[in-house]
């Protein structure tokens, strides 16, 4: 049991296994929800203009940690895909994989927003797309995948994340050609998610590879005991 009880606890403090398990509960709650209750929370943690207003207008920072654990649809599909994050915070550390795919999510919501914004007041969008429901894992986890892709070990594993994004991938670029939202923010999610790599694997702060101490010399003279 001894060996048990510190990989246990390495799991606990993993932020990783966090996101999983809350996108893993949200399943059958979402499911056993009733149906008014359920749009009632995805209109509440939508990522939409309506709801990123300065308090007390809207609740931006509420909607911006919820809606990352408010699937829209194929909610079961997410959890896995969100075991691209442990490979996030192998290669990263904790605090770096959080901060990194964090920054990717209110990034990605923002530029996404602003061009939301933006072409409502010229006209190329309807006002009512400041309301429409926007919630979801995916530009986290875009993000993670693309961190995984380039930094995951062992090596062979980038080939799984890799194929998992491909087979998503049509679903996630789904209306880019029309500009739709959350394939623009896929998009920027991905980029941001390959330029974290880059930083790490070229050793650039604030995402640098972690130094390994040197095991001290052995002295001189052999083993004294």
């Amino acid at each position: 049991m001894r060996p048990t009880r510190p990989s246990l606890r390495r799991l606990v403090r993993n932020p990783a296994f966090w996101f999983v398990a809350v996108l893993t509960a949200m399943w059958p709650v979402l499911w056993l929800l009733p149906a008014e209750q359920v749009l009632a929370l995805r209109e509440w943690a939508s990522t939409n203009l309506d709801n990123l207003r300065p308090w007390p207008a809207g609740h931006p920072v509420e909607s911006l940690a919820v809606s990352v654990f408010v699937p829209q649809s194929t909610v079961w599909v997410w959890p896995f895909f969100a075991l691209s994050v442990f490979a996030v915070v192998s290669a990263l550390g904790a605090r770096r994989a959080v901060a990194a795919l964090a920054l990717a999510h209110v990034g990605a919501t923002g530029v996404t927003e602003a061009l939301v914004w933006w072409r409502i007041e010229h006209g190329s969008l309807p006002a009512t797309e400041a309301h429409v429901l926007d919630t979801g894992p995916s530009y986290v986890v875009v993000a993670a995948l693309a961190v995984a892709i380039g930094r995951a070990r062992p090596v062979w594993s980038r080939v799984v994340w890799l194929v998992m994004l491909l087979v998503a991938a049509p679903d996630l670029l789904s209306g880019i050609g029309d500009g739709e939202v959350s394939a623009v923010g896929h998009v920027l999610a991905f980029t941001a998610g390959l330029a974290v790599a880059g930083a790490h694997r070229l050793g650039l702060p604030p995402v640098a590879r972690r130094a390994v101490l040197a095991a001290p010399p052995a002295p001189s003279g052999g083993p004294r005991r």
